[in-house]
């Protein structure tokens, strides 16, 4: 298993209400922020109909050696709540 940082997001869509929507993984600290800065730039000043936004702060996770390969590949990968639920339960990916 190979350590990580995971950051869990959530939904926000206008009329229907808040939802987990998945996490990102990332090398380390510093892609972290980063990506997490690129997210938010992007928005508009206006409030959109919907969005995501992170949701708790970043924790250490351990990832399989095929999860760790993709993160090291791009230095940041977003997971589908679906896909964590099922990787969490096939403990593909430890939450520390």
């Amino acid at each position: 298993m190979n350590k990580c940082y995971l950051q869990r997001w959530e939904e926000s869509e206008r009329g229907w209400g808040v939802r987990p929507d998945g996490c990102s993984i990332h090398l380390d600290e510093f892609q972290h922020d980063l990506y997490v800065q690129n997210v938010y730039k992007k928005r508009p000043d206006e409030v959109p109909d919907e969005y995501d936004r992170v949701c708790g702060r970043v924790i250490e996770a351990f990832v399989s050696d095929e999860i760790f390969e993709k993160v090291q590949e791009r230095k940041n990968i977003r997971i589908f709540e679906s896909q964590l639920n099922n990787m969490v339960k096939t403990e593909d990916i430890i939450l520390k």
